[in-house]
Order: structure tokens, then C-alpha cells, then sequence
């Protein structure tokens, strides 16, 4: 009897370090990196007249929608009107460079760049010295996401690696592949990136200096490994793992290498990257406006991208909402006029003016939910005026794809796992106001999340007999305790 208590104490002793550990791997707190963001409006719109808390804005060209992806879409609307940014030190010289999980190759402007824009730091390999210039014989001179180097179709020996991407603005770049030390908040390793010999069109002038790729590199072995997979290759005690936080006050933060509670409230709902590419596509399960639902697969493709701004839906999910909207909120003035928010030119003066606009319901495999509140897609915009603002529209129409940018993001605490390959979400700090409860299903649509009820059901019966198995443990000690 003695005996088989032993064994009974070793069993649940085991059970409950395996499940401490498992559950120790969620938050890593020994190491890692916080880099402040800055939200940075990409430019300034000039409204013709502001009248009766309605304002239209003077037409323009130019004003295209960023999108790095696999298709280049260009889209004439006034929206993506921000972007967030962070400082990065490259051998030794500070640079301000975009956050963007929709690309992965790191690009700044070299020295002599032809036609690059502005007064504005550059990449000088002479005064670093732990520069290399990447030969194109070198194993990582690989592919930029665009395309792969164009060298290798003239190799010699004295050729370097080159790479070149292509964006939806219209803007391209092209230049050479380095390694240098990379230095993000004092921590440092040596990492690849490209070094812009010519930039065409507005690469990320005047916003910042050039764009950090943060998209999927591991694994993909045809790719320039991104700058943050070349920090976590070089330090062990650091995971593939990293989170943005974008508040409503224009900040927010950027943690690599852990998950830093610090930036969320309540738990981490996890939905799994579905495809091996080097994008975060996630799969959709449902989408509400409202109290009506629409198809998830209308979505089509579904990507979390920080490098586009705005949300862009699939084109049949976008002709939905907007007749959606037409249907319920033409009382609304700019809603159905010829001159709307929808076309681009017109803003809202005041927020209190669209308060009464639906949200937005997205499900995700593995039982998550996001609710986007009107005040994320109205975007408060700064015009060429002093002082004055107008909210405009933040969603746009693609084609057979669906793109969640800042807009999507903001208020959430948003988790690139690459160590699990999946993206996971929670309530920001201090934004539980904005965009509601998490966990509150009632803001859902609860015949579709009856199953994932059962899921968080299981979840509690789980911790139930966590809480069990360790009053049994208490008790077969004592219990030996007794017989010796």
C-alpha cells in the first residue's frame, strides 16, 4: 500500500510540473526587447469647407494604398493615413523605420541612393566596422520576398547580392544586401538587410527613413532571414516570438523576443497561421456587421498585415458593408450623398457625429473573437489647417482578399508567434473602453460560438482538476506521512 502511494504521489507530482511548465512557456520574462512606437500620420489632407460638422476634402492625386503583398493593388482612395514606426540603431547610425509584418526584408537608403527623397539619414558602411557587403557566391544572398537576386542570372565573381521590391504605391527599390550589427533598444546581433541604391516614387519619405520587415523568414530558406529572426538566431534565451500594442493616445509599443503583460489586460486568444508563406494568414470563421452575418469564406484570404493602415475587405465582403450601411444610416448626412465618406471626400467633423455606426465582428479558427468599434475605422486625421481634424473612413475595397491593418490592430495587443506559427490577441491596456470585452460573448454571434463555449468549458474543467489532482496530492502525503 505504501508503495502504490508512492507511485500515486510521483504521477500527480509529474502532472503538475509538466502543466506548470507548459504553462511558464506562454510569458517569457528573463528577455527581451520594448521599443516604443509612434503612430506617424502619412500626410496632411486639405478639406475645401468644413460646415455643419461635415467635411470634404479637396481632391487630389497620389494618395494610393500601400500593399507589399503578393498582388500590387492600388487603390484611389484617401485612406491609409497612418503608419507605425521605430527606432533602429544599423551600424551604429539611427534610423526611424516602419513596422511591417506584411513584408521581410529590412530596406534603408545607402549612401550616393539615387533619387532618394529628402534629408534624411543613410546607411554609410564606411564608418561601421563590422559592415560586410554580401557577395552573390555568399549562402545568404537570397530572395527579398519580391524576387529573388538577379545576380545569380550573371554571376562572377565580383558581383554582389542585389535584391529589388516592388510595393502597391507604385514606389520600387533596388540596391545591395549587408550585414551589419543591428541594435534595438541595447541589444545587439549581427543581421541582413538591404541597403536602397535607387528608390522610385515616395519610399516612405517623409514618414521615416525606410521600412523594418517583420513577416514570416523561418520557415522559408529561399529568404533573407528578417533582422529580428537574425537577433533571435544569435540569442538563446530570446523566442521567435513578438507583440504590437498601438493605443488610442497616437503610441505604442513594439516587444520582441517575450510577451510583455505589461500591454494586455485578461488572456491571449491564439488562432493558427494557416499557410507556410511569409505572411500571417489567418483563417476566418465568421463576420458580423451588426446583428447580420455574412459568409466567412467571402473574406477570402485573410492576412495581419502592420504595414497597411487601414482594413481592406475582400470585394464582396466590401460591397456588403457599404450597402449594409446605406440600408440602415442614410439619415446620416455624407452616408448617401454623392459626396460620402466611401468615396474618400468626406470626413466627419466631430466623433460623436458616427458614434451611433455598427461594429464590426470577426471569428477565427480556434474560437477568437475581435470586435472593431466604429472609432478605429473613422480615423481622426490631421488636415493642412492648425488645430483641425476630421474623422474619415479607414476600410477599403480589394479583390479577393481581406487585409487587417492598424486599424484592425489598435486598442489589441496582437502576438506574432513564430516559435508556434500562430497570431494571437488580447484586450490592450487601458483600452478595454474601446473596443469592449474579450471575453464577453454576448457581443457575439452565440450560435456560431456555441461550440467554442464547450472549448472554454473544457478549459475550467481542466483547471477543476488541476485543483484536484493537488488536494490529492496533500492528502496521499500526509497519508504516508502517517504509515512511516
Amino acid at each position: 500500500m505504501k508503495f502504490l502511494n508512492l507511485i500515486l504521489v510521483v504521477f500527480l507530482l509529474s502532472f503538475n510540473v509538466i502543466k506548470t511548465h507548459a504553462n511558464d512557456n506562454n510569458v517569457d520574462l528573463q528577455y527581451g526587447i520594448d521599443l516604443p512606437l509612434t503612430i506617424q500620420q502619412r500626410y496632411d489632407v486639405e478639406f475645401e469647407q468644413i460646415k455643419n460638422g461635415y467635411a470634404t476634402i479637396k481632391p487630389s492625386v497620389g494618395h494610393y494604398q500601400r500593399n507589399p503583398l503578393s498582388k500590387n493593388v492600388d487603390l484611389e482612395m484617401q485612406g491609409n493615413f497612418y503608419q507605425i514606426n521605430a527606432n533602429v540603431y544599423i551600424g551604429g547610425q539611427k534610423f526611424i523605420l516602419q513596422v511591417d509584418t506584411g513584408s521581410t526584408l529590412t530596406a534603408i537608403p545607402l549612401k550616393n541612393c539615387n533619387n532618394c527623397r529628402g534629408e534624411r539619414p543613410v546607411y554609410n558602411p564606411e564608418i561601421s566596422n563590422s559592415s560586410i557587403l554580401i557577395p552573390c557566391s555568399s549562402d545568404h544572398c537570397l530572395g527579398s520576398g519580391s524576387a529573388a537576386p538577379s545576380c545569380r542570372l550573371h554571376q562572377s565573381s565580383k558581383s554582389s547580392c542585389d535584391f529589388v521590391i516592388l510595393y502597391g504605391d507604385g514606389s520600387k527599390v533596388r540596391g545591395k544586401i549587408y550585414s551589419d550589427e543591428i541594435t534595438m533598444n541595447g541589444v545587439k546581433s549581427i543581421g541582413f538587410f538591404g541597403a536602397n541604391v535607387e528608390e522610385v516614387g515616395t519610399f516612405e519619405y517623409p514618414r521615416a527613413d525606410g521600412i523594418m520587415g517583420l513577416g514570416r523568414t523561418g520557415n522559408n530558406k529561399n529568404l533573407v532571414p528578417t533582422i529580428f529572426e537574425s537577433m533571435v538566431r544569435a540569442n538563446s534565451s530570446m523566442k521567435n516570438v513578438f507583440g504590437i500594442y498601438l493605443d488610442y493616445q497616437g503610441q505604442g509599443h513594439l516587444s520582441l523576443g517575450r510577451i510583455n503583460p505589461n500591454f494586455y489586460v485578461g488572456e491571449i486568444e491564439y488562432t493558427p497561421v494557416v499557410q507556410n508563406g511569409p505572411f500571417y494568414s489567418i483563417k476566418p470563421t465568421s463576420f458580423r456587421i451588426s446583428n447580420t452575418s455574412f459568409l466567412a469564406s467571402s473574406l477570402g484570404q485573410v492576412i495581419v498585415d502592420s504595414g497597411t493602415s487601414d482594413i481592406i475587405l475582400s470585394g464582396k465582403i466590401y460591397d456588403h458593408l457599404i450597402a449594409f450601411f446605406r440600408r440602415h444610416y442614410c439619415h446620416i448626412d455624407m452616408v448617401c450623398d454623392p459626396i460620402s465618406i466611401f468615396t474618400g471626400r468626406a470626413c466627419f467633423e466631430r466623433e460623436e457625429d458616427f458614434e451611433s455606426f455598427p461594429w464590426l465582428h470577426f471569428g477565427f479558427s480556434g474560437g477568437v473573437r475581435i470586435a472593431i468599434p466604429p472609432k478605429n475605422y473613422m480615423i481622426k486625421t490631421q488636415s493642412t489647417q492648425p488645430g483641425v481634424y476630421g474623422y474619415c473612413w479607414g476600410i477599403d475595397r480589394g479583390e479577393d482578399m481581406t487585409i487587417l491593418g492598424d486599424v484592425f490592430m489598435r486598442g489589441y495587443y496582437t502576438i506574432f508567434d513564430n516559435e508556434e506559427n500562430r497570431v494571437g490577441f488580447a484586450i490592450g491596456k487601458n483600452s478595454k473602453e474601446n473596443v469592449g470585452d474579450i471575453d464577453n460573448t454576448d457581443q457575439f454571434d452565440k450560435g456560431f460560438y456555441n461550440s467554442l463555449d464547450g472549448d472554454e468549458n473544457g478549459a475550467a474543467n481542466s483547471n477543476i482538476g488541476g485543483s484536484i489532482s493537488s488536494i490529492l496530492l496533500i492528502i496521499l502525503v500526509l497519508n504516508l506521512l502517517l504509515i512511516v
